[in-house]
């Protein structure tokens, strides 16, 4: 499977791409992976003709066949704003299919206990964890795209105690970068 990652720092951090591709092998499933990433970016910067990251993706798309392409939202778009999040999966989904390949979504996760976004949004963990998922299960129905509920994994293990959050309270630890490689893992292994 040749699969390329558009996201941001939750993506990058730790290398999860490498670390899922390493995940792959260990585990039988053949995956090249690449990846496009910008430390706080949003799917709307990606699609900006002006932008170099937006350029790379679409040379790339025209140079290359993709089976799947994953897209990772800034944490929490989908939550503030829902209707630029589905546009931009709308949007990305075309240029997706037009290259061949299926999109898949990466859902990502609720920033942990005491982290200050919680307080700016004036939500619980578990209120972004929700929020999280029904923007990411509504987006991936209507728009065709497939789901990994990475971000759920990540919620369980920290819900188990585990330490799956860098020390800043959003980021993942290499342990949850672990977690989220091995979901997405899982997912590509059952197709």
């Amino acid at each position: 499977m040749k699969i390329l990652f558009i996201g941001n720092s939750y993506t990058y951090y730790n290398d999860m791409p490498d670390l899922f591709a390493k995940e792959c092998e260990e585990n039988g499933v053949k995956a090249e992976v690449e990846s496009v990433t910008a430390g706080g970016y949003r799917l709307k910067q990606y699609l900006s003709e002006e932008d170099e990251y937006a350029q790379k993706i679409r040379q790339l798309l025209k140079s290359k066949k993709y089976d799947f392409i994953v897209l990772q939202e800034h944490s929490v778009v989908p939550l503030n704003n829902p209707e630029t999040f589905l546009k931009c999966v709308f949007e990305f989904t075309k240029m997706i299919k037009t290259n061949g390949a299926t999109p898949v979504l990466y859902q990502t996760w609720g920033r942990a206990d005491g982290n200050k976004t919680l307080s700016d949004l004036q939500m619980t963990h578990d209120e972004m964890q929700n929020g999280l998922r029904s923007a990411y299960e509504a987006a991936a129905k209507e728009s065709g795209a497939m789901l990994v509920y990475a971000g759920d994994a990540f919620d369980k293990a920290y819900k188990e105690g585990k330490e799956v959050f860098d020390p800043d309270g959003t980021h993942p630890s290499l342990y949850g970068s672990r977690i989220i490689a091995k979901e997405f893992c899982r997912f590509f292994s059952e197709i």
